[in-house]
C-alpha cells in the first residue's frame, strides 16, 4: 500500500479530515493478536449484569496511576511524545472512562518535540504520577522528562488550565507522589536502586533525597513507583518489567526501612496472547474495598488497562484476586454510588465539520506520524508520505 498527498498546501482542518478519513478506509491484516485486541465486543457480552469485563479499557493507556477524589476517579498515563501529553481519565466506578484533560499542555520541553533539528519520539511523558492534595484542593502530576529533570504541573480541576509549577534538577524517574497525611509531598522514584525524596511544603523545591531500598539481584529490576500511607505503614509498589509485581512495606516512616514482597510474578492476563498485567496503580473504593488498575501488552493494540480486587492479609499486604489462577476476565462490579452522570465513551466518536484544533497542530503531527508510520507497519501494512506541507493563518 503506498500513500501520497499532492504537492500542495494544507489548511489544518483539511489535512487533519483528510488524515482521518485515509485512516479510516485503510484495511489492513490482522494478526492473531490484533484480532484479539479488535474484538471487544464478543469479550463484553458474554459477561453477566452486575459485572464488568477485563480490559476495562480498549485503549493504549500504559503506566497508569489511580487517584479517587470524592466519589470520582481519576488516572493518568503516559503518552511518549505525544502533545498535550498526559491525559487524565475520569470515571464513577473504575469501569467506564473517559477523557476529562491532560496534566502537561504541550510538550515544550526541547525543539526536538516541535520536530525542529530533531525528534523526541518515544521520548516525553514516560511512568509519572497524579495526585490531589486537599489542603490546597490542586491536582498535582509529577515526572520527569529526558532523564534531565523532573516537572510538576497543576491545576484545581482535571479540565484545567494546567501550570507548569516547577521544574527540579533530580530526574525521578518512574516517579509516585505521595501527599502524606501531615500534607508532606513525597516522591518515590528509581530503577533498581528505590529513593524517596521529600519536597519543599510549596512543592517547588527538593529539601532531601535519600537511597530507601536496592532490589536483589534474584528479583532483576525493579523501578514504575507508587507511593501510599495506608493504615499508618508506607508502601512502594514496583513492577518488575514486564511479568511481575513487587511491593515494600515501612512501619518506620517513607525513609524506611523497608521490607519486599512479590504481589504476582508471570501470571496468565485476561488478554489471549497478551503479556501479564501489571505497574500501574491501587486504589480505594468509598466503601473501603481496594482495587488493582493495572496494563496488559496486547500488541499490536497497545498497553490496555485491566482492574482487579485486591483484599489484604492480616499483616497488611496486598493480595490479588484471581480467578481459576488467572487475572480474571470479568469480575463482580465494584460496589460504589449511582455516577451524577455517564461518562463520555472513548470508542466511537467521530471528528465532524465542528471539530477545531484551534493553535494546537503539534496534535496533528504526533498522532497522524504514530498513525501512518508506525501503526500501519505493526499490522502488516506500510505508509509512505512522499510530501506534506502545513499551512498555518
Amino acid at each position: 500500500m503506498h500513500m501520497s498527498w499532492p504537492h500542495q498546501p494544507f489548511s489544518r482542518r483539511r489535512a487533519l479530515a483528510t488524515a482521518t478519513s485515509l485512516a479510516a478506509g485503510v484495511v489492513l491484516p490482522l494478526t492473531g493478536a490484533s484480532r484479539a485486541a479488535a474484538a471487544p465486543a464478543q469479550r463484553s457480552a458474554r459477561v453477566t449484569a452486575g459485572e464488568y469485563a477485563n480490559p476495562v479499557i480498549w485503549q493504549d493507556f500504559a503506566d497508569i496511576d489511580v487517584i479517587r477524589v470524592g466519589n470520582t476517579y481519576y488516572a493518568s498515563a503516559s503518552t511518549m511524545h505525544y502533545s498535550p501529553g498526559a491525559p487524565v481519565l475520569r470515571s464513577y466506578d473504575l469501569v467506564h472512562w473517559e477523557i476529562a484533560g491532560h496534566s502537561v499542555p504541550v510538550l515544550d520541553f526541547d525543539a526536538k518535540y516541535d520536530l525542529n533539528g530533531a525528534r523526541g519520539y518515544v521520548r516525553g511523558i514516560w511512568a509519572s504520577s497524579l495526585a490531589y492534595r486537599p489542603s490546597d484542593r490542586t491536582f498535582y502530576w509529577l515526572g520527569q522528562i529526558d532523564f534531565a529533570r523532573t516537572y510538576i504541573y497543576t491545576a484545581t480541576a482535571v479540565e484545567g488550565p494546567w501550570n507548569r509549577l516547577t521544574a527540579i534538577s533530580t530526574p525521578c524517574y518512574d516517579a509516585g507522589l505521595l501527599v502524606d497525611s501531615d500534607d508532606t509531598l513525597y516522591v518515590a522514584y528509581g530503577n533498581t536502586t528505590i529513593s524517596v525524596a521529600q519536597l519543599s511544603p510549596d512543592g517547588r523545591t527538593q529539601v532531601r533525597t535519600q537511597q530507601v531500598f536496592t532490589t536483589p539481584s534474584s528479583v532483576g529490576t525493579l523501578e514504575g513507583s507508587r507511593f501510599y500511607k495506608i493504615n499508618g505503614q508506607y508502601y512502594i509498589f514496583l513492577t518488575r518489567p514486564a511479568n511481575g509485581q513487587y511491593i515494600l512495606k515501612s512501619s518506620g516512616g517513607p525513609f524506611g526501612p523497608y521490607t519486599m514482597r512479590q504481589v504476582l510474578l508471570d501470571l496468565r492476563g485476561p488478554i489471549p496472547g497478551g503479556g501479564v498485567p501489571h505497574q500501574g496503580g491501587l486504589v480505594q473504593t468509598q466503601n473501603g474495598a481496594w482495587y488493582y488498575l493495572a496494563f496488559v501488552d496486547a500488541y499490536p493494540g497497545g498497553r490496555v488497562p485491566a482492574l482487579a480486587p485486591v483484599t489484604w492479609t492480616w499483616d497488611g499486604w496486598p493480595v490479588v484476586q484471581l480467578a481459576n489462577g488467572a487475572w480474571g476476565t470479568s469480575y463482580p462490579s465494584p460496589a460504589v454510588p449511582p455516577p451524577p452522570r455517564q461518562v463520555t465513551p472513548m470508542t466511537g466518536a467521530r471528528l465532524g465539520p465542528d471539530f477545531s484544533m484551534g493553535n494546537d497542530w503539534r496534535f496533528f503531527m504526533g498522532y497522524r506520524f504514530a498513525l501512518f508510520n508506525h501503526a500501519t507497519r505493526a499490522l502488516g501494512g506500510s505508509a509512505r508520505v512522499t510530501r506534506f506541507e502545513l499551512s498555518t493563518p
